[in-house]
């Protein structure tokens, strides 16, 4: 092999990494794909050999991003793509996320998402959320994300040592100078730290304890269209042991990650992410996920619609 043949390698190898690490489904399959040479004619030929019947068409929909795998033969073609093409088990299959919204759920999942749907005491949220005034309820969809990542850590004992976030932000209307932050609280208190982008508005905790509502002012004002980048960290000093994690997205965001780090002495057995698009709808197992050496549990959704998503863990 000559020196440019191993450079042009390590090179693809790099640019497939980028694109599993960022979440792309369509780059991912398309950097692996060349990475591996084979063609799409001999990827269909060892599909085929397997029983799985995908034209070279519909691979090259796939890597172009034109079309995405959703039915059941096509989610069974992607597992064995990824061992033809030498990737972990379910790499690209995490990648694809939930499916896109169909029937009536379409219009809900891909606009602002009702709050009431997304959270389990709907009332207790409307007292935390009318101590701000009646207007302030419309921040919570005021803007939708490029990118949220969320990284939880946890103690021996599951309990939260604090969650970082990191928004990037984009206006979905003139005038947006800041973002509503509701985090299920049931009375802990709650601590708002490192910020970034921002600064902490009013925190307000109804008598119901239930919910605490956090407003951030952004450092200028967004016309529509602008984005902004916010960091923070939420710690939760009174909270007891968690069992998951669980993420609102009020509108759609280009990617999501979340990832939680465990405490050496307090690894789970099983983890899972999961999606639901409202609260009274049962959960969807998204991918059952393996902490590395880090001990981090790790999941990305590209292209998330609004709704619920998280970890649980055992």
């Amino acid at each position: 092999m000559t020196k440019t043949n191993r450079n042009d390698r390590r090179e693809s190898r790099s640019a497939a990494e980028y694109a599993l690490y960022t979440g792309q489904f369509a780059e991912a399959l398309r950097t692996s794909i060349a990475r591996s040479g084979f063609s799409l004619q001999r990827l269909s030929a060892k599909l085929l050999e397997r029983g799985i019947k995908v034209s070279p068409a519909a691979l090259s929909y796939w890597q172009s991003g034109s079309n995405r795998p959703e039915r059941d033969q096509s989610l069974r073609a992607v597992g064995h793509l990824e061992e033809i093409l030498g990737l972990p088990h379910r790499t690209l299959l995490t990648l694809l996320g939930p499916p896109r919204p169909r029937g009536r759920w379409s219009a809900a999942l891909s606009g602002p998402a009702d709050r009431h749907h997304l959270w389990s005491e709907p009332a207790a949220l409307d007292d935390a959320l009318r101590l701000l005034g009646e207007e302030t309820a419309r921040a919570l969809t005021d803007v939708s994300h490029l990118s949220v990542h969320v990284r939880s850590v946890l103690g021996p004992d599951h309990r939260c040592t604090g969650s970082r976030f990191r928004r990037v932000l984009r206006a979905e209307r003139d005038h947006v100078d800041r973002v509503l932050l509701v985090v299920h609280t049931s009375g802990a208190d709650l601590l708002v730290e490192g910020l970034d982008g921002c600064r902490a508005g009013r925190i307000r905790t109804p008598a119901t304890a239930e919910y605490t509502v956090v407003e951030l002012i952004l450092d200028r004002v967004l016309a529509r269209g602008e984005t902004a980048a916010v960091d923070y960290t939420l710690r939760y000093p009174d909270g007891g042991p968690w069992s998951h994690t669980r993420h609102v997205l009020y509108r759609p965001a280009d990617v999501l990650v979340l990832e939680t780090d465990f405490h050496r002495d307090g690894l789970p057995s099983r983890c899972t992410a999961f999606y639901s698009p409202r609260r009274t709808t049962p959960e969807r197992r998204l991918a059952t996920l393996f902490l590395g050496t880090t001990h981090r549990a790790h999941f990305t959704v590209a292209g998330a619609g609004a709704g619920m998503y998280g970890m649980r863990w055992e």
